[in-house]
């Protein structure tokens, strides 16, 4: 059964990865996981790596916001 990513090219693929990458970090901070960002930042290929980090900073704004 195909993914419904799989027909994405792979740029968009990386940034969607991304994403739910930062959002899962996210979610762990929220809820009191222990979380090592920097780490996880390794798993997100370098040209993403800007991204990566204003997906962070929106999500935490958001996640203020909210409460």
């Amino acid at each position: 059964m195909p993914q419904p990513l799989d027909g994405l090219p792979q740029q968009e693929r990386e940034r969607i990865q991304t994403d739910l990458l930062a959002l899962k970090i996210i979610y762990s901070e929220r809820y009191g996981y222990a979380t090592e960002w920097e780490s996880a930042e390794t798993h997100v290929p370098t040209h993403l790596r800007g991204y990566f980090q204003q997906r962070l900073n929106f999500y935490r704004t958001a996640q203020r916001h909210s409460i």
